[in-house]
């Protein structure tokens, strides 16, 4: 019934979590080499866009295919397609012009979709059903901090603030720092950081820290948001406006946040409650499935 188009890991979690639903899903990537791709998805009314098609040249390529092909298209828009449309004419372009191939646009949160309201997109609020939730655990008595901060390029470090996350290592030298997806060369000389490039075991590291920093100039609402949150943890966050966490604007905001959860550590058992009840992915997928029926 649908076509789950993404290679990464999140498309990847929706076949999954679809199948367990009972879809007849098809998971796979733009083929634009591949001719006969159209007799292979003869029998799948419905495309769901993992990120939009609008923001890509190959996008648009399938994009256009897939209309020609009288396939009903939804598209889930994430932070870093509305960053495409807020600061590039040319995808914003590109962006108006295809809009009315798309038939339905959703995204994450209500913020994402007031930012999209800005361009001319009405998007229904839907997350999808990606998460990954853990149970509530008591806090690990030794108060070490996690942070996403992806370096890769310099265009990531930056995204996610590296800068004003130096400064709070430096901060707070007694504190232990775990800094996800990073290699570690900005942080040579402080010996209170541990860098992980790739985590296998995100439970694992939630439950040996007391808060989670995640702090993106812009986006919608990240995953590792609510996994933080379904076991309790703090969140510091900005480019949110996600219930419970620590909305960060400034280094200032972001320092005397750390010195208040460092001095007197909370089990945020209204958090977990709150993202289990509405961020399971059962129910998420019941949701989009919903959403594709209703366009057959």
């Amino acid at each position: 019934m649908i076509v789950e188009l993404g290679g990464g890991l999140f498309s990847k979690r929706i076949a999954n979590e679809l199948e367990k639903r009972g879809i007849n899903v098809k998971l796979t990537t733009t083929k634009l080499r591949d001719f006969r791709f159209k007799k292979k998805i003869k029998n799948f009314p419905v495309i769901h866009f993992t990120g939009s098609p609008t923001v890509t040249f190959t996008g648009l390529l399938s994009l256009i295919r897939f209309r020609k092909w009288n396939k009903k298209i939804v598209v889930s828009w994430a932070g870093a397609d509305i960053r495409e449309v807020k600061n590039n004419i040319f995808w914003r372009l590109c962006t108006k012009i295809f809009l009315n191939y798309i038939d339905i646009n959703i995204t994450d949160d209500e913020f994402a979709a007031k930012e999209l309201k800005q361009f001319g997109i009405t998007a229904s609020v839907q997350p999808l059903p990606v998460y990954l939730l853990y149970p509530l655990n008591e806090l690990p008595e030794k108060k070490r901090i996690a942070v996403y901060l992806p370096d890769k390029s310099k265009s990531d470090y930056d995204l996610y603030q590296g800068d004003l996350i130096k400064k709070l290592v430096n901060h707070f030298p007694e504190i232990e720092f775990i800094i996800t997806r990073n290699s570690g060369k900005n942080f040579i000389n402080n010996k209170n950081v541990k860098a992980i490039e790739w985590c296998d075991n995100m439970e694992g590291l939630y439950h040996d820290v007391i808060a989670v920093i995640r702090l993106p100039k812009h986006d919608a609402t990240g995953a590792t948001i609510i996994e933080t949150l379904s076991m309790g943890r703090s969140m510091i966050a900005s480019g949110t406006n996600f219930p419970f966490c620590k909305i960060v604007n400034k280094f200032e905001d972001a320092k005397n946040y750390l010195e208040e959860i460092i001095q007197k550590p909370i089990l945020n058992k209204e958090a977990s409650e709150y993202v289990h009840k509405n961020y399971n992915n059962s129910i998420l997928a019941d949701d989009l499935i919903k959403i594709c029926k209703n366009l057959i």
